[in-house]
């Protein structure tokens, strides 16, 4: 699987989010549209930078776009915005945010993919008796049991 930065992630997420996919997106990219993408409401210097990144890795950004890809790396802020642009969730109705860890009310398919794009550096523990049925935690700060 691909793997992308997390801007490059971000910003394809919310492409799709914003009725931008497949086909389509691959052409928004590859002729530079920043119309196309105005709606997604990320800043047009951001789009510029993601253009040009997908320029310079274009076969990566094409494979992700039609077969999927995973984060390099995604911090608690990154984990927290595709949260919001993929499920539109919001914070103290759908998920809590701490230091180093956030508790989620997930369903399956929401498990599945927050775990088919995050890498192993976030674990997703099952919790009992809370409102948010898992907490994503870095595995390498906590010990998971």
């Amino acid at each position: 699987m691909v793997k992308l930065s997390m801007p490059a992630g971000l910003l394809l997420e919310a492409a799709i989010a914003g009725g931008v996919d497949g086909d389509h997106l691959v052409d928004v990219i590859r002729q530079k549209n920043i119309s196309a993408l105005r709606h997604i409401g990320k800043e047009e210097a951001s789009l510029l930078n993601f253009f040009q990144y997908a320029e310079e890795h274009w076969e990566d950004i094409v494979r992700a776009i039609h077969n999927g890809y995973m984060f390099k790396f995604i911090t608690i802020r990154g984990l927290q915005n595709l949260l919001q642009t993929r499920f539109s969730f919001k914070e103290e109705e759908h998920f809590k945010i701490g230091d180093s860890w956030l508790e989620l009310g997930l369903n399956e398919s929401q498990l599945e993919f927050l775990q088919s794009r995050i890498p192993n550096q976030w674990a997703f523990v099952k919790q009992e008796n809370s409102p948010y049925n898992f907490r994503a935690v870095l595995a390498h700060t906590h010990k998971v049991v």
